[in-house]
């Protein structure tokens, strides 16, 4: 990220006020520096005057007060500036990846947005708070104060504007020499973020199948490669920062012993030198911490680059062509493969089927654990865009449409989805399942009874009108999964897209669920049922297998 990208300046109207007000304070703290610096090398120079003394003392006392409570100022507002521009940026980020064309649901891209508009921006506090004030001061200050010295005495201000230019140029090259760590430090914590969330979700269905064992040890390798990369950040951070200090300080002192040894010949007035001595550490001191705050901040700066870049990405365009009804016709997947965040990996790759539509069908997907399933879901909802490949809907009898020229909202309004992590909004139980449409009570009842949710709902102190918090807040995870299927099976959707359907339910809930989905394919509805349970998928008419593969960077960039 530059120094200050206008493009923050332009997704973050907090920005901009605050980059005027810390300008205006900036410039009044470079005035009352001078004012001080002036008065007390006068004070000092003309020491033996008794007369003006505590006057003198009393007006030195009041620019410090006052320049003490510009700087307080400066941090309070840098403070408050700094959360309204991270709660800016962070709204359109959640804005974006909550749009139709950019939901990636469950898939590592997905949850590396998440990651980023969460954790990744606050990170950017230090960057606000601390590096653009100081940076916007070193602007105005550095010049102001060297045209001050060069007015008292010019041979400083050259020995100040020779040295000053090092302190950039070793800033520019232990910043190439930290950006590559900071970077690798940024993506080792959405890995693991992405990895551990990953795990979380699916520890039911590994601990069903025995495999929870591995997951303590690739939790910890995680962490322990994270924790290598942040300390390897921080030791560059540390060096850089001492490299930058004695630059600063040799120039300092060079300069004092120019004025030094002019004042033993007495060719300089001491109160000049003493005005010029108190400036110097004024002039270098805004560079200096520049660079120390600029690695302080390198993570979170380097998070706003993603989350601007991620904001000034082109949405996909979608047509505005009416989807055609779901009772009919068939769903295609042709030759798709996704790309991950892996170089020159896909998940899934090359996945073709054709899925007939109002014929009460089921069709089984299977895999390992980032085989692609879920994102194949997304795929076949339109909220990934395949890297090869693509998505076709064909009436009966009529020529195959893109899924991409088609409106998806007369899409979506058609289809159900289940995804793997369940998303409960805050209200009532039967706000909760019903999500805006009218259900009627029976059918309602009929959809809970197939799902065990029931006996839940008898339990609830307000039964259907019991308030539940975010996510579901007061129900377990297997209730709110049973929610999720009421949810799914109280509509009149013809296609139905169940992501890990059965995770989190017991046996028996298992079969009564199992058994409702039947039912419902026997109707004429359409299911697609991500499983890794054999009893899930084996109610399936056809069970596919898929696989993530590992193709050559130039194929992906030539299919992308």
């Amino acid at each position: 990220m530059k120094p200050l990208d206008p493009k923050l300046l332009r997704h973050a109207s907090a920005a901009r006020r605050y980059v005027l007000l810390t300008a205006g304070l900036g410039l009044g703290m470079v005035a009352l520096t001078v004012l001080q610096a002036r008065g007390l090398a006068r004070l000092l120079g003309h020491a033996r005057e008794v007369a003006g003394g505590p006057e003198a003392l009393l007006w030195l006392g009041g620019v410090w007060l006052l320049r003490a409570a510009l700087a307080g100022l400066q941090e309070w507002t840098g403070k408050r500036s700094a959360h309204r521009v991270i709660a800016q940026l962070r709204a359109g980020l959640l804005a974006r990846l909550a749009s139709r064309s950019e939901r990636e649901g469950t898939s590592a891209g997905g949850v590396a947005q998440v990651e980023l508009a969460t954790r990744g921006l606050d990170a950017l506090q230090p960057y606000l708070e601390g590096y653009v004030p100081q940076l916007l001061l070193t602007a105005l200050a550095t010049p102001a104060l060297l045209v001050c010295v060069w007015r008292a005495d010019p041979v400083s201000a050259v020995l100040m504007a020779g040295s000053l230019p090092l302190i950039p140029l070793f800033m520019v090259l232990v910043g190439r020499f930290t950006r590559e760590a900071t970077v690798r430090q940024l993506a080792s914590m959405q890995q693991l973020s992405a990895r551990v969330l990953d795990l979380i979700t699916g520890l039911a269905t590994l601990r069903a199948l025995g495999r929870h064992r591995g997951v303590a040890a690739q939790v910890l390798a995680l962490s322990e490669a994270h924790a290598r990369t942040t300390l390897q950040a921080l030791r560059r951070a540390f060096l850089s920062s001492f490299v930058l200090e004695l630059i600063a300080t040799l120039s300092i002192a060079s300069v004092a012993v120019g004025i030094g040894l002019r004042l033993l010949e007495g060719a300089m007035p001491l109160e000049t030198g003493l005005f010029v001595l108190l400036l110097a550490p004024e002039v270098y001191a805004p560079l200096r911490q520049v660079g120390a705050l600029f690695h302080a901040s390198a993570e979170g700066a380097e998070a706003a680059a993603q989350a601007i870049a991620r904001l000034e990405a082109p949405q996909a365009a979608h047509g505005t062509l009416a989807a055609p009804p779901l009772t009919s016709g068939t769903l295609e997947l042709r030759d798709v493969s996704v790309a991950t965040r892996d170089v020159g990996r896909c998940a899934p790759e090359g996945l073709s089927f054709v899925l007939p539509l109002g014929q009460g069908r089921i069709l089984g997907l299977r895999g390992e654990s980032g085989a692609g399933k879920s994102t194949a879901v997304a795929a076949m909802l339109g909220l990934v865009a395949p890297t090869r490949g693509g998505v076709f809907l064909r009436p009966e009898g009529a020529a195959a449409l893109p899924l991409g020229s088609l409106d998806l909202t007369t899409y979506w309004a058609q289809l159900a989805w289940l995804p793997q992590q369940l998303h409960l909004e805050p209200g009532t139980v039967r706000e909760s399942v019903c999500r805006g449409r009218v259900i009627a009570d029976s059918a309602l009842s009929a959809a809970a009874e197939a799902t065990g949710f029931d006996a839940v709902v008898a339990r609830l102190p307000e039964g259907w009108d019991t308030k539940l918090g975010r996510d579901g807040q007061g129900l377990s995870l297997g209730q709110r999964q049973r929610l999720a299927l009421t949810r799914v099976l109280a509509g009149d959707e013809r296609l139905l897209l169940l992501d890990e359907p059965t995770a989190h339910l017991d046996e028996v809930s298992e079969k009564r669920v199992l058994e409702a989905l039947k039912r419902r394919a026997r109707q004429g509805t359409t299911l697609l049922l991500v499983s890794h349970r054999a009893r899930t998928l084996a109610i399936a008419d056809e069970a596919l297998t898929l696989h993530s593969h590992t193709s050559s960077p130039d194929t992906l960039a030539e299919a992308a």
